[in-house]
């Protein structure tokens, strides 16, 4: 709880409780910040926020009523002012632990969740992303990558309260551009790769890549910035346009195909494990990881690069490779015992799907490759073709299925991009239970079953909201079960 005039420069003193930027949560003695968003604009919801108990409104357009007894601040930026408020409300609980941001285009999942496992071996860690929230004994399930400043410091306050001493946070472009973490304290800054996508937002390149590079220049003096020294591109634009960068924070690089600080060479890759040497500044050492694919190799480096910055010794690193486990949803082997494979991987954007079936496509033998995937409603409309034509390229089987509609028709979307698979066999099943079962039923000895899309979720989006969906991996891993233990008692 705080006065209002000691967030604000006003002169009244009445208390607040809470802060907020929906309307729909506000309560009694609380500020409502009036937030211009990319569907709607809080200016319009004043008078609800006023009605469940709004004490002060801060806006930056002129608004159609004021009421007696209301604090009204008008500013130029309401999101600077939100993020600035968010963090003196919680009391700065960013400055009071490590903060490691993680961003760009993939990869943002596993960098963050391993590195706050690994450390959470060692002392309390929390974890912010794509897989929800986690700290002590507190676990939320999220819809989005980055929260909005008000959820972030105030997970960041409990944390403090938990005693939780770092945190890691998936650091979206969406969420850079938008301000939501322009108050948070970070002492490390990774950063993955950078990819042409979610073009339908930055609408450039250099849109883009200024949302990512701005996490760097929120690294506090002093602080680790680590890079991916296989991102010419991306590395090139971050020392044009942030010139003081080197001044400012101390540069860790990682790389496969690039000298770097920490690196791999000599990379095998198998089905359901990788095994390499690492090279640790003048160190050397073998080391197998139960992370496939290449792309997973380079979030591998960045996750030793960030333990690196942590000034943890060579030695000590490659130890806490034996403790690296898949990420839930994230090129995760689902564990049946039938003579093939089954991967779930969360598979967002059309380049994720090139690399997940190249890699398949060379460590799968003389076996199928089965996909079951579909493709989100109202949303990278663009993207449908692209897949088709990658699943054209890469796939035995294909099998078409619903993925978070929003009101959209699924047999349609199901049909854009099926007008691209000609030469595998394709159909469309709608219901995705059944797309998974038809899959595991149709696989072979030796195949591979990629289930893509959904990941770890366990809900579907529709327009409306989200419904509950038991998820990938326990539909697959529950109907795989029930047919090893038909076959068993068939064979007794």
């Amino acid at each position: 709880m705080k006065k209002l005039n000691e967030l604000f420069k006003v002169e009244s003193d009445i208390k607040i409780e809470s802060i907020h930027s929906d309307s729909r949560y506000v309560r009694k003695d609380s500020i409502f910040f009036c937030i211009e968003g990319l569907v709607t604009d809080g200016h319009k919801y004043v008078d609800d926020a006023i009605f469940q108990g709004a004490k002060c409104i801060v806006h930056s357009k002129p608004l159609r009523r004021y009421y007696q007894g209301i604090v009204y601040i008008q500013v130029s930026d309401v999101l600077d002012e939100l993020n600035r408020v968010a963090d003196l409300f919680y009391d700065h609980p960013s400055y009071k632990m490590t903060g490691i941001g993680v961003t760009g285009t993939s990869g943002k999942t596993v960098v963050a969740r391993v590195v706050a496992r690994l450390l959470g071996r060692y002392l309390k860690m929390g974890y912010v992303g794509n897989n929800g929230i986690e700290y002590g004994p507190t676990m939320m399930q999220m819809t989005g990558t980055t929260p909005d400043p008000i959820c972030l410091h105030r997970n960041f306050y409990n944390m403090v309260k938990e005693n939780v001493k770092g945190f890691t946070l998936e650091v979206s472009s969406h969420g850079l551009a938008l301000k939501r973490v322009d108050s948070v304290n970070f002492s490390i800054a990774v950063f993955t790769n950078a990819y042409e996508e979610h073009m339908d937002f930055h609408g450039t390149v250099d849109n883009l890549m200024t949302s990512y590079v701005k996490l760097f220049r929120l690294l506090k003096e002093g602080g680790y910035a680590i890079l991916n020294a296989d991102e010419v591109r991306f590395n090139h634009y971050l020392t044009t346009n942030y010139k003081d960068m080197a001044d400012h924070a101390k540069i860790l690089t990682y790389g496969i195909h690039h000298k770097a600080d920490i690196m791999a060479r000599e990379i095998e890759y198998y089905i359901d494990h990788s095994a390499f040497n690492i090279y640790i500044k003048n160190h050397y050492y073998h080391v197998e990881v139960p992370i496939i694919a290449p792309f997973n190799i380079s979030n591998t480096l960045a996750i030793l690069t960030t333990l690196y910055a942590l000034e943890m010794t060579p030695d000590e690193i490659v130890n806490a490779i034996n403790y690296i486990q898949p990420v839930e949803g994230r090129m995760e082997v689902v564990p049946v015992k039938q003579p093939f494979h089954i991967i779930v991987d969360y598979c967002q954007h059309a380049h994720n799907f090139e690399e997940v079936f190249k890699f398949v496509h060379s460590v799968k033998g003389n076996g199928h490759l089965i996909a079951v995937f579909g493709a989100p409603g109202r949303k990278d409309i663009h993207k449908r073709s692209k897949i088709g034509a990658l699943a054209n390229k890469y796939c035995d089987y294909v099998i078409l299925t619903e993925q978070d509609e929003r009101d959209d028709d699924i047999e349609g979307i199901c049909s854009q991009i099926q007008e691209q698979i000609v030469d595998p066999i394709s159909v469309i099943i709608t219901d995705r239970r059944y797309a998974i079962q038809q899959a595991i039923d149709a696989a072979c000895p030796g195949d591979v079953i990629l289930i893509l899309g959904k990941g770890h979720e366990q809900f579907m989006t529709s327009l409306v909201g989200n419904t509950p969906y038991p998820g990938d991996k326990f539909i697959a891993q529950e109907y795989a079960k029930k047919l090893y233990n038909e076959q068993l008692e068939d064979d007794m």
